[in-house]
């Protein structure tokens, strides 16, 4: 008796310590054993790159659990900063979602996939991607000089130009100057999308010059300009340059920032008309500040104010200071003169025009056909320019090849 009582004692104890050691629960208050989920990302692969434009990322996992069956676990994938979001895994544990790369952000992004059982225990699995901007050229500009800049032979010239491109940061760009003439331009200076480029001198003729960018891709984009280095400047003579249009009254913006006057060069060589006098008969006066080259046959706009954002979106090439008291120049509302002087004193091209002349908010123009300087002098040579060039708030041509005038215009 005593000894089947010490069988079920040490019975007892064996029972006690299995379940102190294993932690187990049963229907008789036993604990069971608390171990995690167990979670698995299967795809995608770490440091894989998708691409914005280019489909969805699938993001495939395993989870499981010791006790709880797999679609009673709590579930969560979270992609970046944003909040997790809760999906059920398949009977087997498989675990399947579809992230949209376009609303991703470029560069590495982590994706976390998350679960937690019943006893609270939670385990995450991580993955990092490259996430890349869609396929396609680098967009460039050439921001200096002007499509058109003429220069001296000699001169040096300043270029400068801007890319950018949707997969790869402005720093990686690399970006190369080139001339149809002179071949390779070197020694630019390039740095966060933006590159520089002085050259002492080009030779002569016409140069069409292109900026390069290409993408960690292999991509190129480029975009080119026209310079022209004239061999030798040209003293102008009457007549060589000529008042070819102007705006007297803007509407869109004030006077003081708004006026501006167009010269055409009738002459085959270029004329810098540096240090020339721009002026009327009476105390208006201001010398132009150069160099400032105007090709053969070709125009420059002088304006009251070179700022696009301001002037009324008006492409310029030179500056007058807009005064009426002596200190610049103004066009008046009324009867005024427009003469354009060499530094000698020798006057170039002389205007006069009175209120009937223009309209107010209509740049005036020449017709093409009487850009000399005796015909420009003829009112009726002159009408309302009906041109809208993008940009421009008022109608007019400045720069570009004037309306022609129809017989009831003129």
């Amino acid at each position: 008796m005593v000894r089947r009582a010490e069988h079920s004692i040490a019975a007892a104890r064996l029972i006690i310590a299995c379940c102190a050691l294993a932690g187990c629960v049963n229907d008789s208050g036993i604990k069971r054993v608390n171990a995690p989920p167990t979670v698995e990302i299967t795809a995608p692969a770490p440091a894989e790159v998708f691409r914005q434009g280019a489909g969805l990322l699938l993001l495939t996992g395993l989870v499981g659990d010791s006790f709880d069956d797999a679609p009673a676990l709590i579930v969560t994938v979270a992609v970046a900063d944003a909040a997790p979001v809760a999906v059920t895994p398949d009977a087997d544990g498989a675990v399947s979602v579809e992230v949209d790369v376009d609303l991703l952000a470029v560069g590495p992004v982590t994706l976390t996939l998350s679960a937690t059982d019943s006893d609270d225990e939670t385990t995450t699995d991580t993955v990092t991607v490259e996430i890349g901007g869609p396929l396609g050229v680098p967009t460039v500009e050439i921001t200096l000089p002007s499509d058109g800049a003429v220069y001296l032979l000699g001169a040096p010239v300043a270029f400068r130009g801007h890319g950018a491109d949707l997969s790869t940061p402005p720093d990686d760009l690399v970006f190369s100057w080139s001339s149809s003439l002179d071949g390779a331009l070197e020694e630019a200076v390039s740095a966060d999308g933006d590159s520089a480029l002085f050259v002492d001198a080009l030779s002569v003729g016409a140069h069409t010059i292109t900026l390069s960018a290409e993408d960690g891709d292999g991509e190129i984009g480029s975009d080119s300009i026209t310079v022209l280095i004239a061999e030798e400047d040209v003293i102008a003579e009457p007549g060589d340059l000529v008042f070819s249009e102007m705006m007297v009254n803007p509407e869109a913006v004030e006077d003081e920032v708004g006026e501006w006057v167009e010269l055409y060069n009738t002459s085959g060589s270029s004329i810098d008309v540096g240090s020339y006098n721009f002026r009327d008969d009476d105390v208006d006066a201001w010398i132009l500040e150069g160099p400032l080259l105007v090709g053969p046959h070709d125009y420059v706009v002088l304006c009251a104010n070179l700022d696009l954002a301001t002037n009324g979106g008006v492409p310029c090439d030179g500056w007058f200071f807009r005064d009426s008291t002596g200190a610049g120049l103004a066009l008046a509302n009324g009867e005024d003169e427009l003469v354009l002087a060499r530094p000698d004193g020798v006057e170039i091209d002389w205007l006069h025009y009175d209120s009937n002349w223009y309209t107010t908010g209509i740049g005036l123009g020449l017709d093409p056909s009487y850009l000399t300087g005796a015909d420009n002098d003829d009112p009726t040579r002159w009408c309302n320019q009906v041109t809208q060039l993008e940009g421009v708030a008022e109608l007019g041509t400045p720069g570009q090849v004037n309306d022609t005038c129809t017989a009831g215009e003129m």
